[in-house]
């Protein structure tokens, strides 16, 4: 898995560097001002999106630290989805992309929860039932996505749209204002609920198998 997810890693630096190279190209040769600046802010979205997915690879690096590779070939699934194709290649336009990444952030989130779970809970204290481990990971991922919602209601007071709550310029009413936000939840706790069910049949058979999930020193 280890070797997968750093194989995934350099693939995906690889494709945003040439795409960097690409978009630069294209703010250099740029004729108006309109479509220099949009080039060049999409030279630092693809350079911040490089910085995110190796972030946690260099912090593993520098500190002598076990990256689970699960946790971060999810969040290398994320990203890729989310910056490269999502916001590079506008894959958002393609209806329910979005509700696929909150799938994917859903099972993150849930994963990630055991990593917390290994580094607050005393080791002889985290001998529980394979029922209440999977119960938290749906619930710590569900709350994540709340606090997401959250995050964009309040961008949306400041006239942003990201809860789509409007539509070409006109404001949804009743159920149909509340299918953008109650869609992403719904993904968020399928992908929580799918790892869950994983993690509790794993246990259940091996009660260390979310240690891989732990972050330790080497």
């Amino acid at each position: 898995m280890k070797k997968a997810t750093d194989c995934g890693l350099a693939a995906i630096v690889l494709m945003m560097l040439f795409s960097l190279v690409l978009t630069a190209k294209d703010a250099f040769l740029a004729t108006g001002s309109r479509g220099r600046d949009a080039a060049l802010f999409l030279c630092l979205e693809i350079i911040l999106g490089i910085v995110i997915v190796c972030l946690p690879k260099i912090i593993s690096v520098k500190f002598d630290l076990y990256l689970p590779p699960m946790i971060y070939g999810f969040f290398l699934l994320f990203i890729f989805g989310a910056i490269y194709l999502g916001t590079i290649y506008h894959f958002y336009r393609i209806p329910y992309w979005d509700k696929g990444l909150h799938l994917i952030s859903g099972a993150l989130l849930a994963s990630f929860a055991l990593a917390i779970f290994g580094a607050l809970v005393p080791q002889e204290r985290q001998k529980l039932p394979p029922f209440f481990i999977s119960l938290y990971a749906t619930a710590f991922a569900m709350m994540c996505g709340v606090l997401w919602e959250f995050y964009e209601f309040t961008c949306d007071s400041f006239g942003m749209n990201l809860q789509r709550y409007m539509a070409d310029g006109h404001m949804l009413v009743g159920r149909a204002a509340l299918m953008d936000t109650m869609g992403d939840l719904i993904a968020d706790f399928i992908g929580a609920f799918l790892f869950a069910a994983v993690a509790f049949v794993k246990i259940k058979g091996d009660d260390s198998w979310m240690k891989r999930f732990f972050f330790h020193k080497n």
